[in-house]
Formats: structure tokens, sequence, C-alpha cells
């Protein structure tokens, strides 16, 4: 009892607490990213003009191409009109997925015509790797110094750069950036791979000191946990979680993008931005809160559907072990 009591505890932390707790630090994060960009919207974008002092100029947006290299930890980027020095050393950097057939304007949030993959992350020796002309979006503090306007990261206002390809920066980054599946995260392949080693250290030991006993063969189900999920028959419920989760993120994707549009008609948006949305009614409210409840039942629908091809999947295994043990 004390052996199966241990084995359901490695379970539990290697299978559940474990990838539960990567998946609320990865939700966390894209949610810090999402609006931080969501953010950057209102924020001035740096023009010929944005200093002619030295002095701090706040908050800022810019956009351009990489122009050159200098030094360990800057880069030097050019927009129209004007060239800004980079201070990158504890930038968070980001690539976008490709640009899709269209942008994910409010006009048609149709599923296929927008990105699906979670912007990818860089680091800065990555980064000096790319080449002369790459678009880059930064969001950072602005100073100007010695005649250069320089931007970096300050307490209040990390720097933050996006890689992308696109003009619609702002709209697909909010889009695109979120885990695919929160459970599935850095944490989690070798979490699973743990306790799965672990559990069947334990069932080959129980199996040569009390043969094929009920303890052995739980032990043994304990650790196929990890694969029970891809087996017939209950692979077609594994399906339908799918379906369902993939539907789920796409209404949580489509709620933020009528978050945005409503938070640049609250807030005074830059001009790139102003009238972004304007097609949708006046008040998004509804349609937000019918997103949160789609994406809601979606995902309760997809648990439902995991759970008993789980479980079902789950007995089979263990009256197979039965059989052959």
């Amino acid at each position: 009892m004390i052996i199966v009591a241990s084995a359901i505890f490695i379970a539990l932390f290697s299978y559940l607490i474990i990838p539960g707790l990567g998946g609320l630090q990865a939700r966390s994060r894209w949610r810090r990213f999402r609006k931080r960009v969501r953010d950057s919207a209102l924020f001035p974008e740096v023009g010929f003009d944005s200093g002619g002092f030295d002095a701090p100029l706040g908050p800022h947006r810019f956009k351009g191409r990489i122009e050159a290299l200098q030094g360990s930890d800057s880069l030097w980027i050019k927009g129209d009109g004007v060239s800004i020095q980079a201070l990158m050393s504890d930038s968070d950097i980001y690539i976008l997925p490709p640009e899709s057939a269209s942008p994910p304007d409010a006009q048609a949030l149709e599923e296929e015509r927008l990105p699906e993959e979670t912007p990818g992350t860089l680091s800065w020796k990555q980064m000096t790797t790319l080449q002369e002309g790459y678009r880059v979006y930064l969001i950072g503090f602005l100073e100007q110094r010695d005649g250069v306007l320089r931007m970096f990261g300050s307490r209040d206002v990390p720097l933050l750069s996006i890689l992308h390809d696109s003009e619609d920066v702002i709209p697909r980054a909010v889009w695109s950036g979120r885990q695919k599946n929160e459970y599935w995260n850095s944490l989690t392949p070798w979490a699973l791979l743990a306790g799965s080693l672990a559990l069947f250290i334990m069932a080959s030991a129980v199996f040569r000191t009390y043969q094929a006993s009920l303890s052995a063969r739980l032990l043994l189900l304990l650790a196929l946990f990890p694969v029970i999920p891809f087996l017939p028959p209950g692979v077609a419920f594994f399906f339908v979680y799918l379906a369902n989760w993939r539907r789920a993120r796409f209404l949580r994707a489509e709620r933020d993008i009528l978050g945005l549009t409503a938070f640049l008609r609250a807030g005074d948006a830059t001009e790139e931005m102003a009238g972004w949305g304007d097609d949708l009614p006046r008040n998004t409210i509804p349609l937000i809160k019918s997103c949160r409840r789609r994406a809601l039942i979606s995902e309760l629908v997809a648990a439902l559907a995991f759970v008993l091809g789980f479980i079902l999947n789950s007995a089979l295994t263990l009256y197979i072990l039965y059989q052959v043990t």
C-alpha cells in the first residue's frame, strides 16, 4: 500500500504538478508579452524631431530595419528618416510567425487566414547573425545623448524587440502571442520522462518481489500514463480534444484582438493604429464576453474528451496487463 501511495505521488508530481507550474508560468509570460505590445500602441513613435537637446524622452515605440551591429550589445536600426541605437543586452527578443495571406484585422477574423504558431524567442547571440535589413519593432525607453537617439530597457519599460515580416506588428503579436498548449511547456518532457522512468523502475522491483500482483500492475499502468492517450481506441477522443482546444485558443485570440480594438478606442491611438477595427460595433464588450464564454465551453469539451479517452485506454490497458502478466 505504501508503494502504491508513493507511486501515485510520483505520478501526480511528474504528470500534473510540474507541467502545471510550467503551464502557469508560460501563460503568465505570454500575458505580459501581449500587454506590453498592446500598451505600446499608445506610445509615441520615434520621429525625426524626437529631440533636440540631451534629455530622457520617455517610453517610445520604433519600427525599422537592422542597419549595423556596434560593440557587444548595441544595434543600429534605421527607420523612416531616423536611426536609433538600441542597447540590447537586457532585451527580450521575439520573432513573429511568417505573415499569412492577410493581416488579422477585425473585419475578417477567419481562422485559416491567421498564424497558429507561437512567436519564437532568440538570444542576443542569435540576433547578431541576422542579415542587414531585417525588420524589427522596438518598445522601450528613449533618450537623446550626445546627439544620438538611444533606446534601452528601464525599470518601468523593459526593452522588447520583435522581429517580423509584416506591417501589422501589433495585432499579429497580440493574436499569436500565446502558448499552443500550456500543458506542453519546457518542463513537461523532462517531468514525464523522469516520472515514467521512476515508475518503471518501481514496477520492475515489485514484479520481481511480488510477481504479477495488483500493485505491480497498477505501477506499470502509472508508468505508461504518458502514452495512454495516444493508444486506440481512446485516441479518437484525443483528436476531439485537440480540435476543441485549438478552437478555444482561436477564440481567446479573437477575444484579445477585440480587446485591442476597445483599448485603442479608449486611448489616444497612434496614427498607424488609429481607425483600426472601425468596422466593428462601437460596443465590443458583448463580443468579448461571447468569445470568452465560447472559449470556456470549448475548453470544457476538450477536457471531457481527454478524460474519457484516458479512462477508456487506462481500463483497457489494465485488462491487457491482467491477461499477459
